[in-house]
């Protein structure tokens, strides 16, 4: 009977370390690309690498806080998607191990860090996603500026993301500062404010809630709309006409990564041909040239600063709570 238990004991203790062992082998990211977008990504990174990994997906700014409350023992190895400011911020913190990844050799220098501490991989950048069939049915006109937006007749009709938990919501203010200036901006956000009718917790909902009926015209981010007009919902994608903020989506290794090798593996491939054309149907633009995205239109972009966003984030962060988080 005791051998038979001591035999028991030991199967056991295998199974648990031997679990214990596949688990060190996973690599841990953060994110905040969707939930549906970044399960795409890593089954991509094992089918053509080997590589698992495990991932947490969230907003810009819950990422961000988390990542600050964690450090200096961030709780992933990589970060696989984020704001480009948010890097210099990250940077900031001394929080990035630097690699230079040979995969990286041909993508153009104003994409990645000279230093190898981030990468950027693809672009996002602001737009309108409206419901066609509701306009239709409401009677309103379709919205072809930021301008139009302040109408009157969308009161109640307009859906946007939190810049206060939102990365496309932070985009959306920082390119409106840097498009109108502080005085006007401001001025400008408070008129919209009166037609807006939620602000919500991520960049997607918007795009989603008026797939569904629920509001007439959503800000957003380029793939939640294209993304919804591809699924059959009455979504037009619309790029204001005076332009729109882009964002550099980012990747990065955490310093003293538990699993440094794995972590760099995962720059590797998200910079490799392989990585970029599975990134390339999901992203608008993508870094790597050769590789094409998902548009085939060059969309009216600003002259985006993302050091002066980096620079000016809690400032614009508490005007914007003091102002309309109410």
């Amino acid at each position: 009977m005791r051998n038979y238990v001591y035999i028991t004991f030991v199967l056991v203790l295998s199974v648990v370390l031997s679990a214990c062992s596949n688990n060190d082998e996973k690599v841990t990211l953060y994110s905040h690309n969707t939930q549906e977008e970044m399960q795409t990504f890593v089954d991509a990174l094992k089918a053509d690498t080997g590589i698992e990994a495990e991932f947490l997906t969230m907003s810009s700014e819950e990422i961000w806080s988390r990542i600050k409350a964690e450090k200096p023992n961030v709780g992933a190895s990589a970060q696989w998607g984020m704001l480009h400011s948010l890097a210099f911020l990250a940077d900031q913190e001394d929080l990035l191990e630097p690699y230079d990844s040979p995969e990286w050799e041909d993508v153009p220098e104003q994409f990645k860090d000279p230093e190898g501490k981030w990468y950027g991989w693809s672009f996002w950048f602001n737009i309108l996603a409206v419901n066609t069939d509701l306009l239709e049915e409401l009677g309103l006109d379709k919205p072809t500026s930021w301008e139009d937006l302040i109408d009157p007749q969308y009161k109640g009709e307009i859906v946007m993301p939190n810049p206060g938990n939102s990365g496309t919501g932070f985009l959306i203010v920082s390119t409106l500062i840097q498009l109108l200036g502080e005085e006007e901006a401001w001025a400008y956000l408070t008129e919209l404010d009166k037609n807006v009718a939620l602000y919500t917790q991520s960049g997607t909902q918007p795009a989603q809630m008026a797939a569904q009926g629920e509001f007439a015209i959503s800000i957003t981010w380029d793939q939640a709309a294209f993304d919804r007009a591809d699924e059959g919902y009455p979504i037009e994608a619309i790029v204001p006409e005076e332009g729109v903020g882009f964002d550099l989506d980012v990747a990065w290794i955490y310093k003293d990564a538990k699993n440094m090798e794995q972590a760099k593996k995962v720059i590797d491939y998200i910079g490799s041909e392989k990585g970029m054309q599975a990134a390339g149907k999901h992203r608008s633009m993508v870094t790597k040239p050769g590789v094409e995205g998902a548009i085939d239109f060059e969309p009216n972009l600003i002259d985006y600063d993302a050091v002066w966003a980096a620079e000016n984030r809690d400032r614009i962060m508490d005007k914007w709570s003091e102002t309309f988080d109410k």
